[in-house]
């Protein structure tokens, strides 16, 4: 049976587990249209969980039911991967060695020392490189987010994060 028909004979009337298994040749058009090519099993999950949703939130007086199906599987699939690239954004924060030098500090002074010499390279910084560490880092706020707060451009707080991973690397490679 092809896509086409298998949309045609959709209907809210029917169970769940049928209209799920009908969409099964959509949700891999959609991921495929996606460019989703790992964690096909989550995606596929994610858009089950939106045939639910669209299962649930039916109303055949509104439009064609296969339509509204695609439309909510596609979005609910399109949501979770600007989370997941927001996620990855925040977490390759300090893909170089910045990290590992801070880790290997760690292992070498005891947890007082430690705690002196954060308090030590704090007090050097100027406020805004306080704060800009506080929101990117702690805060998870995104470049435009801090921009915001800051009233800067875009670029300034991105060049000011740089110049102040910079900075920190110094201190830390001492």
């Amino acid at each position: 049976m092809s896509f086409e028909k298998h949309t045609q004979i959709l209907s809210p009337e029917q169970p769940f587990e049928e209209i799920l298994e009908l969409v099964q040749p959509m949700i891999t058009s959609i991921l495929v249209k996606c460019h989703i090519y790992k964690d096909f099993e989550y995606y596929r999950h994610i858009a089950a969980i939106a045939v639910w949703k669209a299962y649930e939130n039916a109303d055949p007086s509104k439009g064609q039911y296969s339509a509204y199906i695609y439309t909510t599987v596609k979005g609910e699939i399109l949501k979770e991967l600007t989370k997941e690239r927001r996620f990855q954004d925040n977490v390759s924060l300090v893909a170089d060695d910045t990290l590992n030098i801070i880790r290997c500090r760690e292992e070498q002074i005891n947890r007082l020392e430690e705690c002196s010499l954060v308090e030590k390279i704090m007090n050097q910084l100027k406020e805004e490189e306080r704060k800009i560490l506080q929101l990117y880092y702690l805060e998870g706020y995104r470049y435009e987010e801090i921009a915001k707060v800051l009233q800067l451009s875009v670029a300034a707080v991105k060049k000011r994060r740089t110049r102040l991973m910079n900075k920190l690397r110094s201190h830390f490679c001492q």
